[in-house]
């Protein structure tokens, strides 16, 4: 735990404003909006997902090459 200094005017605005219950409630939900925002270190497959319910002949699909990719095709 840190101890921390605040403007016991400004923390009450900010109690107010948020509806939050207490100035540690306001700050530790100001500190998890402000990470969330900045924080940039995720990565491709945190965000991936995979329907386990899909057939095994889908999933080929998704790695199948097109042999068409690529082709210049004049209709």
């Amino acid at each position: 735990m840190t101890t921390i200094i605040l403007n016991d005017e400004l923390t009450d605005k900010v109690v107010k404003i948020g509806n939050y219950k207490s100035p540690q409630e306001a700050v530790d939900a100001i500190l998890s909006e402000y990470i969330q925002a900045h924080q940039t270190d995720t990565k491709l497959f945190d965000k991936l997902h995979i329907d386990l319910g899909i057939p095994d002949d889908e999933i080929d699909n998704l790695f199948m090459r097109d042999k068409d990719a690529g082709r210049n095709i004049n209709l």
